[in-house]
């Protein structure tokens, strides 16, 4: 598979990223090989949304600094990976039941400078293609 095709199948629909376009992150410490990003990317590209998921590839030790910091940045959300959403809860403004309950945060939404968590696999059926669905459900459509 050529370069060209690749970047096809993880992009969004212009394959550019705009000053208005809505953005999220894959937070984890391997993002890169997670084909969550790829999955949500094709899904927005099929309905002509302007938004997309890219992956973060974050150290342990970056990422406390990583996810505080999103509150004044231009990522609008992101995906915790299975080894930071027990650490994410401590760093919300706002949670959800399902945090509160479970102690763990999978999906983080930036509105304004606050950061509101939510955990989508709660009844572990929600993952590869069917979380990629529910976040773009929730968060983008």
């Amino acid at each position: 598979m050529s370069e060209n095709m690749q970047a096809i199948d993880t992009m969004n629909a212009k394959d550019e990223i705009q000053k208005q376009t809505k953005l999220f992150g894959l937070i984890a410490e391997h993002a890169s090989p997670n084909r969550l990003f790829v999955m949500l990317n094709k899904i927005i590209k099929e309905h002509g949304n302007d938004a997309m998921m890219i992956p973060m590839n974050i150290r342990e030790d970056d990422f406390y600094f990583t996810l505080s910091n999103m509150k004044k940045s231009h990522v609008d959300g992101a995906y915790i990976a299975e080894e930071y959403q027990e650490s994410a809860v401590e760093l919300l403004d706002e949670a959800d039941e399902f945090v509160q309950v479970y102690k763990k945060c999978d999906f983080v939404l930036r509105e304004g400078e606050k950061l509101i968590g939510t955990y989508l696999e709660k009844n572990g059926i929600l993952v590869g293609e069917e979380l990629a669905k529910e976040i773009y459900k929730q968060f983008i459509k």
